[in-house]
């Protein structure tokens, strides 16, 4: 059950990935896929439902029918390939490429991390939320100040937080009790959510501009 589980959930994580950075290159390429998203402002609108089906999925994706979830899931992670567009138009093709590299490598160091070691992870997610609330807290500060120092320094250390996440969410997924249907769909969606926030941090912090 354990195996599978791990399987079913790796199986989803790449086709979360897959399915948002397709999406997102494909838009970019389209003029008139553009238009449409981005024209009068649409991505708004984009970025609010990503933002609310990522929340709705964060508290209730457990407790959903498994086609729902997978559906729902999905869907989000469609959200936030058309949310990245922006990517391929700003950073070039080869430091994209790179840093989902060097992404991978260290979510996998950290999953590898998560797996392997003897100690329960459980304790961590009360500090690993209070730091979440923080950052949240200083990002929206940020908005206001515009601090390229600060901005520099939450990008470090949501990599971090992220990455702590990652093995955390591992050994949750090695440790918790089976007993739920849409187990697999459940940490695609907690990996999914790691992997992506740790590229786009590495991506504004080493991503080559187009000229």
């Amino acid at each position: 059950m354990k195996n599978k589980v791990i399987s079913d959930t790796f199986k989803w994580l790449f086709v979360g990935l897959l399915v948002c950075f397709g999406i997102s290159y494909y838009v970019s390429t389209s003029n008139e896929m553009l238009n449409l998203i981005y024209g009068n402002n649409k991505i708004m609108i984009y970025i609010v439902l990503e933002l609310g089906l990522c929340i709705a999925l964060s508290l209730f994706i457990a407790k959903l029918n498994p086609i729902v979830a997978t559906i729902l899931y999905l869907l989000y992670t469609s959200l936030t390939g058309l949310s990245l567009t922006g990517i391929f138009i700003v950073y070039t093709h080869s430091s994209i490429a790179v840093v989902f590299l060097v992404t991978a490598i260290i979510f996998g160091l950290f999953a590898f991390l998560g797996k392997t070691t003897n100690i329960d992870l459980s304790k961590w997610s009360v500090y690993l939320f209070i730091a979440l609330i923080a950052i949240i807290v200083l990002e929206v500060i940020n908005l206001f100040v515009m601090n390229n120092t600060l901005n520099m320094i939450l990008s470090i250390a949501v990599i971090l937080l992220f990455s702590a996440y990652t093995a955390y969410d591992i050994n949750r997924l090695i440790r918790t009790d089976y007993d739920f249907p849409n187990k697999g769909i459940f940490f695609a969606f907690q990996l999914f959510l790691d992997f992506i926030n740790i590229f786009i941090r590495l991506l504004s912090l080493f991503g080559r501009r187009n000229d």
